[in-house]
């Protein structure tokens, strides 16, 4: 107030003076509250946006696109993740990936075979980038994430073709397994010391071969197969006939021992009738022995009396319980013999 009243001014210009004074401090605490307000909120953004989500399938980089690095520690755990300001995740599969040489994405592979015949190849294999050279990967590969997959493509198709020459074109005919996993196993060296990735696997899709050469292939399985089968056939016979030959030796030897049966029956049977003659005519000469010593008949008494004897049913064969009907008339004419009435 003195200086305004020393100043020659009117007694009511220092009052105006002091009122412009508080309205600008007023504007500049409406600005300073205002700065630090968007200065919060721009924290906040900045927090909120600082935080990241990472899926199961995936690992990461943090990137700071500020100041245009990335840090090498890579981020595997899935779940909130903490960027940082500034900063953001570049995204890589944690699982099998799949790539493809086929028609559909027209790019099967052209190549020859070992004995010079051309050869159109189509396969697939599957990879996995390894953790541990995701760093590496990323500056050596990429300028935005996912460049590594045409390295990958390239790479493949020089690595199949130049392995194509190795093989002949019956062996991709006969032995299409066997090629794939050595295909697999060259792929997997080359990926894991050059590129940071496994090769899990590898399938041979299609494989074109000229046309002559696969008729003449499949006359020659045909004539293959058709040998085998006869082979199969000889062999199922020579099974057959042998079981035959067995069969008939089995046989054999049944009648043969039936033979031998047979003979020991027959040998037993002549020796059990040959003991009974001999013991039936060890019998007869005990009995005419007694005869001719008790009735002392000798020469052609004796063989007459043996004679009547045996027409008599006589011996020891005969019966004595048993009625003979026979009738014997000694020194008596036969004409003059009359039987009896019945």
């Amino acid at each position: 107030l003195k200086l305004a009243l020393g100043s020659g001014s009117k007694p009511n210009q220092p009052l105006q003076l002091s009122q412009e004074t508080c309205k600008e401090a007023g504007r500049m605490a409406e600005a300073l509250n205002f700065c630090f307000m968007l200065v919060g909120g721009l924290a906040v953004v900045g927090g909120f946006f600082s935080i990241c989500s990472l899926q199961p399938t995936e690992m990461a980089l943090r990137y700071n696109w500020l100041l245009k690095t990335v840090n090498p520690e890579v981020v595997a755990e899935p779940g909130l993740i903490f960027t940082g300001p500034f900063s953001s995740l570049l995204r890589y599969p944690k699982t099998i990936q799949t790539l493809e040489y086929n028609q559909v994405h027209r790019d099967l592979l052209d190549g020859r075979t070992q004995d010079g015949l051309p050869l159109i190849l189509g396969l697939s294999f599957q990879y996995r980038l390894l953790p541990d050279g995701l760093y590496e990967l990323y500056h050596t590969y990429d300028n935005d994430v996912g460049d590594y997959e045409s390295v990958y493509k390239l790479v493949g198709m020089h690595i199949i073709t130049e392995l194509a020459t190795k093989f002949t074109a019956y062996q991709f005919f006969n032995e299409k397994q066997k090629i794939a996993e050595v295909m697999r196993t060259k792929l997997n060296d080359y990926f894991t010391k050059n590129l940071f990735a496994t090769v899990e696997s590898l399938q041979i899709s299609e494989d074109d071969l000229p046309e002559a050469f696969t008729k003449t292939i499949l006359t020659a399985a045909t004539s293959k197969q058709n040998i085998t089968k006869m082979e199969k056939t000889r062999d199922a016979k020579i099974v057959e006939f042998q079981t035959a030959r067995q069969i008939a030796e089995a046989q054999a030897n049944i009648t043969i021992q039936q033979a031998i049966g047979e003979q020991h029956r027959i040998m037993q049977n002549g020796k059990a009738d040959a003991a009974i003659i001999e013991a039936y005519v060890d019998a007869e000469t005990t009995a005419y022995r007694k005869i001719h010593e008790t009735l002392g008949l000798n020469g052609q008494e004796m063989i007459n009396y043996i004679w009547y004897d045996t027409l008599g049913g006589g011996g020891v064969s005969a019966n004595a319980h048993e009625k003979q009907d026979i009738q014997m008339l000694v020194g008596v004419n036969p004409s003059a013999y009359i039987s009896e009435g019945r």
